[in-house]
């Protein structure tokens, strides 16, 4: 079941960034929406291991499904670095010619991304059997 809800809530996103026919108070709302589950999303990745910035966006848009501008992901990290959620490293690339600033998680993004993620989890779960009341498909 939580799967499914994750997929619902993946399709929805999806649709919702691709719809082209938005007025201006939607694409507000979703804005606000999406700030909070680019930091889950961003916070869950850099649990797998450190990332570069180009990398961390192509990912959360291919595999998350958030539609991310460019501009939006570089205030997140250095937002999450200075509240200690992450620390970053310049490190060349892996041809040695090119230096990418690394983000890692640090203890407390750990433990910040632990909390999130059962919040996530407990909000999904209410909403999805909310909006599945009375049989509601």
């Amino acid at each position: 079941m939580p799967g499914l809800i994750v997929d619902a809530w993946q399709y929805i996103l999806h649709y919702k960034m691709t719809d082209k026919t938005r007025k201006p108070a939607e694409e507000t709302r979703q804005a606000q929406l999406l700030k909070g589950l680019a930091e889950l999303a961003l916070l869950s990745l850099l649990d797998e291991r450190a990332h570069y910035g180009l990398e961390i966006l192509e990912r959360l848009r291919g595999e998350a499904g958030l539609g991310l501008a460019e501009g939006t992901i570089y205030p997140l990290l250095h937002r999450l670095e200075r509240s200690g959620l992450t620390q970053a490293e310049w490190r060349l690339d892996e041809g040695g010619n090119r230096p990418r600033k690394y983000y890692a998680l640090t203890d407390a993004g750990r433990r910040d991304l632990a909390l999130q993620l059962a919040d996530w989890q407990r909000i999904a779960a209410a909403l999805g059997a909310f909006l599945n009341r009375g049989g509601k498909p």
